[in-house]
């Protein structure tokens, strides 16, 4: 890669704020965007392109200016009130990026043997990166997210997947009838998380290629989903507490699947 254009930036009107927050609302969807030294650190090792990498004089960080020397296409020197204007953060790390989106296909999420986590109306979006950063903590093999919830490829759920999104292959905005024909043609059991299920969730055998569908902890899962159901599973949890939140369901499921599968 050729040396990065360096550009000057010192008034906060400058297209380049607008630019970062479109990509951080997801309004540009080649891109994600990414802050702090340890997010962009993970963005660059699990190989993603930087498109603009924009550091202020308080990036302390030698190692990680070299890295994006070398990797970036281009370098916005920033004011430290210019990068606060970028920044979601209440005190920026005195960097930030756009980096190209990854771009995953139905087979990325089918490796091995199949374990696919469904998030269905989640739309926490912190709830729903710390979700797939369960996810890929217990093994799964990919991640999707249903149409009407968090966007896992928007700015708080990347910060909250702790880089996670970088890695596994996650696919965002089926509706519950794709996400049948997604298990159905790729022969997967279809296990549904359901606070009223029959089956307890460690009585179901995980070792099968399978989804593993986890909704809001207030809706629950779609009834689409919960009537082509291969499984119904429920967590036995003592009362009065009635549920859980999403993601240390999440936990729950995917580290007994982890279990069984080792």
């Amino acid at each position: 890669m050729p040396p990065p254009r360096h550009k000057e930036i010192a008034s906060t009107k400058n297209p380049a704020v607008q630019r970062f927050h479109a990509a951080a609302a997801g309004d540009l969807p080649d891109f994600l965007f990414v802050e702090g030294v340890r997010l962009v650190a993970e963005g660059l090792a699990a190989g993603l392109d930087v498109v603009e990498a924009a550091v202020s004089p308080r990036l302390n960080d030698e190692a990680l200016r070299q890295q994006l020397e070398q990797r970036a296409g281009t370098i916005l020197d920033c004011t430290d009130e210019v990068l606060q204007k970028l920044s979601a953060l209440d005190t920026h790390q005195g960097v930030a990026a756009l980096l190209a989106r990854p771009r995953w296909q139905e087979a990325d999420l089918l490796r091995a043997t199949p374990l696919v986590a469904v998030a269905a109306g989640v739309r926490d979006p912190g709830n729903l990166g710390a979700l797939l950063r369960t996810a890929e903590a217990a093994g799964a093999t990919g991640f999707l997210s249903l149409r009407g919830g968090a966007d896992p490829f928007r700015d708080k759920a990347v910060r909250g997947s702790m880089g996670s999104v970088f890695r596994l292959p996650t696919l965002h905005g089926f509706d519950p009838a794709a996400l049948i024909a997604f298990a159905q043609r790729h022969r997967l059991q279809l296990v549904v998380a359901d606070g009223s299920g029959s089956i307890d969730h460690a009585a179901v055998d995980y070792r099968k290629p399978s989804v593993l569908v986890l909704g809001a902890e207030a809706q629950g899962p779609p009834k689409e989903l919960l009537a082509a159901a291969s499984a119904r599973v429920r967590i036995d949890i003592a009362p009065p507490v009635e549920s859980l939140n999403v993601a240390v369901a999440a936990g729950i499921l995917l580290f007994e699947a982890r279990r069984q599968r080792r």
